[in-house]
């Protein structure tokens, strides 16, 4: 079995847009420090710090976007009902990063994938024996 730092550093790898997910103590308490494709700035770190005094944050792992499909590496198990969650948040944090066209890139991929598909079916197999051709 894979240790987390190797599951969490696949998932950032694979992933187009990935975060790092932390909670607070409350339901529903939740930050995303991005990683890709942009890691959060100074700037950006002392926005979240100012956020952070007394809400009992901890991190619990690396949500990243692979291909379409949100995925999510956990260091810790979490309630269903807190996995609902941070999947939703991160839903409308692609949303917002992507300008309200996660929709849009979910096609623009899934297009992408669909051409380069119909591409590979009309290549001439080259070898001279092939049935194919």
């Amino acid at each position: 079995m894979q240790a987390y730092s190797e599951r969490l550093a696949e998932l950032v790898l694979s992933s187009s847009i990935a975060v790092q997910a932390v909670l607070g103590s409350s339901p529903g308490d939740a930050e995303f420090i991005p990683l890709l494709p942009r890691p959060a700035d100074d700037r950006m770190w002392a926005e979240l710090k100012a956020r952070w005094p007394g809400r009992g944050l901890r991190s619990v792992g690396v949500i990243g976007l692979v291909g379409n499909t949100p995925q999510l590496e956990l260091k810790e198990p979490l309630e269903d009902e807190q996995v609902r969650a941070l999947a939703e948040a991160f839903i409308a944090y692609l949303d917002v990063l992507l300008q309200g066209s996660f929709a849009a890139h979910r096609e623009a991929v899934e297009s992408a994938e669909i051409a380069e598909l119909e591409r590979m079916w009309t290549l001439v197999d080259p070898r001279p024996d092939s049935r194919l051709n």
